[in-house]
């Protein structure tokens, strides 16, 4: 790789940002290829501005190790951001449905300070329970520090729809990283058919709440109050698997806000359902992936072939280049999407993995120098 040539990130959400960051800080010239951009907080075309943003594993070690590396890194470096109020310490309650699975093999308990299993006098009959002190970002603001930083380091922003993966190799890009969550299922050469929104609704109240509380001890309507910096706190929620919709649901946001007022009533200035101060009713889309994050590397050749679909051979008249015009040529793309509603907490953990397999594919930039940590 010569210092002239780019790594394109493909999306910039919190994951895409990540990556852009940890990959300029190693000394890679990084450009960022997305629809939607950091400043925009307001969008629904991608996740990172409706998300609660706090640490909350939801695998075990045995189902997910990876995850639980990402997991652990991402605490550590959130943990440095303490002290400029990026990140907002809490005390999180944790209560599951009648079983110790939920409670995780308890692994987090050395990541975490002071980790404790409730005692049943602390739970609703049946369900077990921990609590532990844990962090929140505040979603929007966190990104577009993310971004800040990475354009400190020469990180350059283009706002465009990319239809096609030989859209994001035009000029000279030797690589191309794709975070571009629930848009890896219809853009083509990926078209990842494992690749589903799980629709979330929440309530942004104001609240000087300081605990978080996740609470599944009913499966049927789990709920999670989170506060972050600002003096703003995330009531939810829903967890809709394959829907689409983006409107607000009245009735869904009375049963979180009636939920959530029984879990913890500082959420409100007088106690009741009337003194709770409503900002906003946020709907999002989590890029869920049936099997789970695909983070890998993938050789595949341009310009697309003709017969892998609809949108492949749509693809082979794009680009200033010429997609679909001259000799085939393998390139490499490295993916990093499907993190569904763990994307913040396992952020930093994944960017740098995306950061080594990149390093294996093209080498590392030529006369490179560490620079400043997030």
């Amino acid at each position: 790789m010569t210092v002239d040539q780019r790594i394109v990130v493909l999306g910039s959400g919190v994951v895409g940002l990540s990556a852009a960051l940890a990959l300029a800080q190693k000394g890679y010239r990084v450009h960022v290829l997305a629809r939607d951009l950091p400043e925009d907080t307001y969008s629904q075309g991608f996740s990172s501005p409706w998300a609660g943003a706090n640490w909350t594993p939801f695998m075990s070690r045995e189902e997910g190790p990876r995850q639980a590396k990402w997991e652990e890194i991402t605490f550590k470096k959130w943990q440095q951001l303490v002290p400029s109020g990026l990140a907002m310490v809490l005390k999180d309650t944790r209560r599951f449905a009648q079983t110790e699975q939920g409670l995780l093999g308890h692994w987090y308990k050395n990541v975490t300070p002071n980790y404790r299993p409730l005692p049943a006098s602390e739970c609703p009959p049946g369900a077990v329970g921990v609590t532990y002190d844990t962090l929140s970002v505040h979603a929007a603001q966190y990104c577009m520090y993310l971004a800040r930083e990475a354009q400190k380091l020469g990180v350059t922003f283009e706002r465009k729809s990319v239809l096609s993966i030989d859209e994001a190799f035009e000029g000279d890009a030797a690589l191309v990283v794709n975070a571009t969550g629930l848009g890896a299922k219809s853009i083509a050469g990926v078209e990842d058919p494992d690749v589903e929104p799980v629709r979330g609704q929440t309530v942004l109240v104001k609240s000087s709440c300081k605990r978080c509380t996740m609470d599944s001890s009913d499966y049927t309507t789990p709920a999670y109050i989170i506060p972050r910096p600002g003096g703003e706190v995330i009531c939810g929620g829903t967890y809709m698997t394959g829907n689409w919709d983006l409107s607000p649901s009245p009735s869904t946001a009375t049963r979180i806000l009636e939920q959530c007022l029984r879990l913890d009533r500082s959420i409100s200035s007088d106690g009741t359902l009337a003194g709770i101060e409503v900002v906003r009713h946020n709907v999002g889309l989590r890029p869920g992936r049936k099997g789970g994050a695909r983070l890998e590397a993938e050789k595949i050749t341009l310009p697309l072939v003709r017969g892998r679909g609809d949108k492949a051979q749509l693809a082979l008249g794009l680009g200033k280049s010429g997609a679909g015009k001259g000799e085939p040529r393998e390139v490499t793309v490295v993916h990093a999407y499907g993190f569904l509603g763990a994307g913040y907490q396992q952020s930093w953990g994944a960017a740098l993995e995306v950061l080594e397999l990149v390093e294996r594919e093209v080498g590392a930039p030529k006369g490179w120098a560490s620079k400043a940590k997030l």
